[in-house]
């Protein structure tokens, strides 16, 4: 099977550095590494072309932020024929045997799995509390995946997730619309849907702890939009969906009192609940991205 990393990169040129040493030096080679670079100003792409002339490099033109990102990486990775991606931001740092493990399984799993997510840590050794997946509450999926040495989840993030792509070409692309935050819980989710989905706990990166935002300010609107998006998509029939709605009321509040400009607080929950419940995230076909570029931009790419 042929494998391919795919990484996300704005604006983080040192950080980049180390992600992609890391990945070339992984104790499994890796087939293809794809860097997505989502119109950095700081001179990532061109040190990626310059430095790196063996890695696929794409250039979108703007930021189109990490759903989008994740979105083309996809995109590319279906159209050069592989069997599995490795998603990942820019400031991950994998161990240098952590894409064996998730290899070994994905070639052994029977049946087949829809994707293996890595274990997040810290730097200093530490369960990144930041990137910590959704378990599986179903005792049957959870023996299936002790049997493969795993953990049975619902959802990872986009930090170390090996998406089976057989399966991502029977569904959409990960949603552009989403921007930033839960666009890797709507798109995991819906892979988990499709067959199990496993938390490899040999596999480990190393990814920085998410600051705590005590005023997220106007990224307040992203929060509230995609959390009423990913409800509304996921289309649960169990109580996790109030629960979740439950949980967001509740961020939403305790941000009314951490917030510093309060009219900024309204204007951000009030947009992003009307949009949440109004609005729906587009979704598109793979294949349907690679239609908007030309003969010339897909040769640069392999397409």
């Amino acid at each position: 099977m042929k494998f391919a990393a795919v990484v996300v990169s704005y604006n983080r040129i040192e950080l980049l550095k180390k992600c992609l040493r890391s990945l070339e030096q992984q104790t499994r080679p890796l087939d293809e590494i794809i860097v997505v670079d989502n119109g950095s100003t700081d001179g990532s792409a061109d040190y990626v072309a310059a430095e790196h002339p063996g890695i696929t490099l794409f250039r979108t033109g703007e930021n189109l932020g990490g759903a989008g990102g994740f979105a083309w990486g996809v995109e590319i990775a279906l159209a050069h024929g592989l069997d599995g991606a490795w998603l990942m931001d820019d400031d991950a740092e994998p161990e240098l045997d952590a894409f064996k493990p998730l290899a070994d399984r994905f070639e052994a799993a029977r049946p087949e799995a829809s994707f293996l997510a890595s274990l997040v840590m810290t730097h200093d050794d530490q369960i990144n509390k930041g990137n910590r997946p959704r378990i599986n509450p179903e005792a049957e999926r959870q023996v299936e995946a002790s049997e493969q040495g795993g953990i049975a989840i619902d959802t990872a993030t986009f930090v170390g997730v090996l998406i089976n792509l057989h399966f991502a070409a029977k569904t959409a692309l990960p949603m552009s619309d989403f921007f930033i935050w839960m666009d890797d819980a709507e798109y995991t989710y819906r892979l988990s849907r499709m067959a199990n989905a496993l938390m490899i706990p040999e596999s480990k990166i190393n990814h920085p702890q998410n600051p705590v935002r005590n005023d997220m300010g106007a990224r307040l609107f992203y929060l509230v939009r995609n959390q009423l998006w990913f409800i509304r998509e996921r289309q649960s029939t169990t109580g996790r969906d109030l629960l979740d709605a439950v949980g967001l009321l509740r961020i939403v509040l305790m941000q009314f009192f951490a917030a510093k400009d309060k009219k900024l607080w309204f204007q951000s929950a009030a947009k992003g609940l009307g949009q949440g419940v109004f609005r729906r995230p587009k979704r598109r076909k793979p294949g349907s991205l690679l239609k908007t570029l030309s003969p010339q931009e897909r040769a640069i790419i392999g397409c």
